[in-house]
């Protein structure tokens, strides 16, 4: 039995509780909570920080999309498969494992604090773990995922406090967005489709380098300095951004636009929201003080 794409060893250890275990570490790869997530801390932690982390699951997210298609190794049976919400989408590497290891590894690494490093190799190992147990990935793609996260967090530490020419200028840095897209969406592999979500990730990072800039302009705010105002800061955040969240849902079924457009569009909104709009919430409510008021 070749352990690195077989998961019958798998199914003795499948029980009620563990089954809903692995469902809620594999929550904590899905788009909806990295979303959610990556917003609140941007609101009440550091917005510097999690602007790094967006650009760092941007990448990582068309990275995985693309060698996805590239290598395009199936996923296990469907009769092992406790997770239905993969799709038709190929296996190799793994994009929860990817995630896990780029956003909580960072995330310690810029904390440097040793409770930082195990949090997030418990994070990371539940996880991995889990893609397995739910018959979603063999081993095979998880240790892929995991290499190619490690492979973006290596790059990212090596250059993040270089100054390229693009970033001397908006302009450039938009132009050099829009370029990277345009090379990538040429490029993909194996005259496959790219995802429509390529796209609106482009228009994610557009929206994100217009945002902060525009905001540390404008208004300049800082995260809470107490608890309390950090946690009412989030909840009024996650109750703008759900309600956003339905406003597009209702705009894209009345209008119907092109897809492609559309999901550019939306990715522009939803960074311009994350970056702007709710801060701004929030510096009128006095919940996050600001340098220019």
């Amino acid at each position: 039995m070749n352990l690195l794409h077989d998961i019958d060893w798998v199914l003795p250890w499948r029980s009620p509780g563990l089954t809903q275990a692995a469902f809620a570490m594999s929550w904590l790869g899905y788009a909806t909570f990295i979303m959610f997530f990556m917003a609140v801390g941007y609101w009440v932690w550091n917005k510097e920080m999690f602007f790094r982390v967006m650009l760092l699951v941007t990448f990582s997210a068309v990275c995985n999309a693309f060698f996805k298609d590239l290598l395009q190794s199936p996923r296990p049976p469907l009769a092992l498969r406790l997770d239905d919400l993969v799709g038709e989408s190929y296996g190799m590497p793994s994009g929860h494992a990817q995630m896990a290891v780029t956003i909580w590894f960072w995330l310690a690494y810029e904390i440097r604090r040793p409770w930082a490093w195990l949090l997030a190799s418990t994070i990371v190992v539940g996880v991995c773990l889990s893609r397995i147990y739910l018959g979603a990935h063999d081993p095979a793609d998880v240790l892929g995922g995991v290499m190619l996260g490690a492979a973006t967090l290596f790059l990212f530490a090596q250059i993040k406090d270089r100054q390229w020419f693009w970033q001397t200028r908006t302009i450039w840095s938009l132009m050099f967005v829009l370029l990277v897209t345009a090379a990538t969406l040429a490029g993909w592999p194996n005259m496959a489709k790219p995802p429509n979500y390529v796209l609106m990730l482009a228009g994610w990072i557009v929206g994100g380098i217009l945002g902060l800039r525009y905001e540390n302009l404008a208004l300049s705010f800082s995260a809470p300095t107490s608890w309390s105002r950090q946690i009412i800061a989030a909840l009024v955040g996650i109750l703008a951004f759900i309600l956003l969240q339905k406003a597009l849902k209702i705009t894209g079924a009345a209008l119907n636009p092109p897809a492609q457009a559309w999901e550019a569009s939306k990715g522009l909104i939803i960074s311009l929201f994350i970056a702007i709009a709710v801060p701004w919430l929030l510096a009128r409510l006095r919940l996050v003080p600001s340098r220019r008021p």
